[in-house]
């Protein structure tokens, strides 16, 4: 299940921002029996008691009772003062969820709701707490969901948010301009019906689990703006953002900016969940589009925090006396997100990589060694498979058990989409162990047994068509990470271009797969489901602004995600997951990159933050919610700094 993914851009970095993702159960209790007797005789759903949240599994599944605020949450932390960060690349338009352009970066997080809010809890992985609903009645089958909503929510313009504003959110994902990694989400919600003006009922075409959950994180639009008469959703809202959230969008400038300030009228405010959130009183982005300037801006004080996604600044760059003085902090926070998988991602569409093996020799000369080595001062661990760093679903060693009786069946179904090194040999990235020397002959002999025949100018050739393709970048600093890889390509006669365009260009070229091969990340959750068909699924693949960069058509993968969606246990999920995992693995689909387990932020010396940190979400989103301005810390840094000595 996603939480923040659908909000967030994702950028090729040298280390993925996963996304969230949760789900739930609900189980009836026993002085429920007469009711559910009398369903015998009915078609009335039998409805458990209404609940201020849901869990995957069940009432007891809830941490928090009502009443209670997150335990990552400071109750107690003043509101003020305003954070400013930076985003690469421009974006286009304000609308989060319209098919064209690129978003600007907060608009989901800071001025949307949705129905519920997961927690990110790193003891409670599957829940969530109600947002704009104050009670949710889920029914002992889990195939309809009633939501009451709070009388008192309200959008930014004052206007009340009712069941009309979520069943208009629902009926809008069928505009033909509505995203569609957002249509594929909540595909299997069958309708939403209003029973009366503070009443919702969800009735869902498939058994799913984490259906309700799913529901929980649709975004709630005002019926009265954007469903104004003669109003095209796709294009006549790129300019304005209005929804129930914490912020309001002050101000921006397309390419250099935008600016949101805390609603101080936010009707949510004093809910329990909100305790201590959103304290900011402005939050600004700025955009910039070479890496060096933005890096630079934090160091001249422009920009308040930044991520580092780069394995050579964290080494290099963020040092000396104001680090020293404690002008600025350097951290690496610890996290147990998934780690998902990152890597060079060749497009199936083109018919250099429709083979296997063509694909398999490509994998096999990427020298990550080396490169950890020499590029990436040692930080990295490599991605050995697409749910890496998770002990429960990341599959290990043979398959044994349920997962090879999963594979041998799907094998004997189709046998050309199940390659028997998913059963017979241990899940790994291309050549793993081997010398690196050793990996450029077998790869080399792969391409040989697959027809390319070494040319004149060292370059293979099949059918009079040379082994070249582009790696497309939308970030100069991978250049440096893919050019040792394309002389090591060139090694068994493979010619690669490396180009690098403008963040809007390159959204624009992914969103229509136009690409040979680009660096992409596929973030994952410790509940897998929904979001796995707009991955890796075949429908996915023909669907424009899916996240199935390599063109998987995949008939074994779209049964296991079939089945993974409407598991009924966590055991039957993990089974379906694993050989998932393995199949994508042993198809080279991509060239694994690396992951790391803790997050690298420096952030000025003027911010407090909780004592818990909610690892499941990167340490930049924690900033955002849970931190504040600490006016005593503000106050010793500008008096150090005009001193030229150290913090105290």
């Amino acid at each position: 299940m996603l939480k923040y993914g659908l909000y967030i851009r994702f950028r090729s970095v040298n280390s993925p921002l996963p996304v969230m993702i949760l789900p739930m159960k609900l189980k009836q209790q026993m002085f429920l029996f007469l009711p559910f007797l009398f369903s015998l005789f009915s078609n009335s759903p039998v409805f458990a008691v209404p609940q201020h949240g849901l869990s995957l599994y069940g009432p007891e599944g809830l941490k928090y009772k009502p009443g209670q605020s997150y335990e990552y949450a400071d109750p107690k932390a003043p509101k003020g003062g305003q954070l400013t960060l930076s985003d690469f690349g421009a974006f286009t338009k304000l609308n989060l969820a319209s098919l064209k352009g690129v978003t600007a970066p907060g608009i989901g997080l800071l001025v949307f709701q949705t129905p519920m809010d997961s927690s990110i809890d790193d003891d409670e992985p599957f829940s969530q707490y109600g947002s704009l609903v104050e009670r949710a009645e889920l029914a002992e089958d889990r195939m309809t969901l009633v939501y009451h909503l709070y009388k008192n929510a309200r959008f930014s313009d004052g206007h009340p948010v009712t069941a009309d504003d979520f069943v208009f959110s629902f009926e809008l994902l069928k505009h033909p301009e509505y995203h569609p990694v957002m249509k594929q989400y909540f595909k299997d919600i069958a309708k939403v019906e209003k029973l009366d003006e503070f009443r919702v009922k969800y009735t869902f075409a498939i058994y799913n689990q984490e259906l309700p959950l799913i529901t929980g994180q649709m975004i709630i639009f005002p019926k009265h703006i954007y469903g104004q008469p003669g109003k095209n959703f796709g294009s006549d809202f790129d300019n304005m953002a209005v929804g129930s959230g914490p912020y309001v969008v002050d101000k921006f400038e397309y390419g250099k900016f935008i600016t949101f300030k805390r609603n101080p009228g936010w009707w949510a405010k004093d809910l329990p969940i909100n305790k201590g959130r959103f304290n900011f009183d402005s939050i600004t982005w700025k955009i910039y589009l070479d890496p060096v300037a933005q890096r630079e801006a934090f160091k001249g004080g422009e920009i308040d925090m930044e991520m580092v996604n780069s394995s050579r600044d964290w080494a290099l760059e963020y040092g000396g006396d104001f680090v020293k003085m404690r002008y600025y902090l350097r951290e690496g926070i610890p996290h147990r997100r998934v780690a998902g998988m990152q890597g060079y991602v060749m497009n199936t569409r083109n018919e250099l990589f429709k083979s296997r093996k063509t694909r398999a020799a490509i994998a096999m000369v990427f020298d990550f060694e080396w490169s950890n080595k020499n590029l990436f001062y040692g930080q990295y661990t490599r991605n050995e498979c697409y749910f890496d760093n998770n002990p429960e679903m990341k599959p290990r060693g043979l398959p044994e058990g349920e997962v090879k009786n999963i594979l041998l069946a799907l094998h004997e179904k189709y046998p050309g989409s199940v390659p028997k090194t998913a059963f017979t040999k241990p899940v790994g990235t291309p050549g793993e162990g081997l010398p690196f020397d050793k990996n450029v002959q077998v790869a080399k002999e792969l391409l040989e047994s697959d027809g390319w025949k070494v040319g004149t100018d060292g370059i293979r050739v099949k059918n009079g068509k040379p082994l070249r393709f582009q790696l497309l970048i939308d970030s100069p600093a991978f250049i440096r990470i893919s050019e040792p890889y394309k002389n090591n390509l060139r090694k068994i006669g493979v010619d690669m271009d490396i180009k690098t365009v403008q963040v809007a260009e390159y959204e624009e070229i992914l969103r229509n797969f136009k690409f040979d091969m680009i660096v992409a990340n596929f973030p994952q959750s410790r509940s897998p489901g929904n979001e796995q068909r707009f991955m890796w699924s075949s429908e996915a693949a023909k669907t424009p602004g899916s996240r199935n960069y390599m063109g998987t058509e995949n008939p074994a993968i779209d049964e296991l995600i079939d089945k993974l969606v409407q598991a009924k246990t966590r055991k039957e999920l993990v089974h379906y997951v694993q050989a998932m995992d393995r199949i994508l693995t042993h198809e080279f689909y991509v060239v694994p990159h690396w992951y790391i387990a803790y997050d690298r932020v420096v952030y000025w010396n003027k911010f407090s933050r909780p004592k818990i940190n909610a690892s499941q979400a990167a340490v930049l989103s924690n900033a955002i919610e849970w931190w504040w301005h600490d006016e005593t810390k503000a106050g010793k840094l500008k008096q150090a700094r005009a001193a030229g000595t150290p913090v105290n």
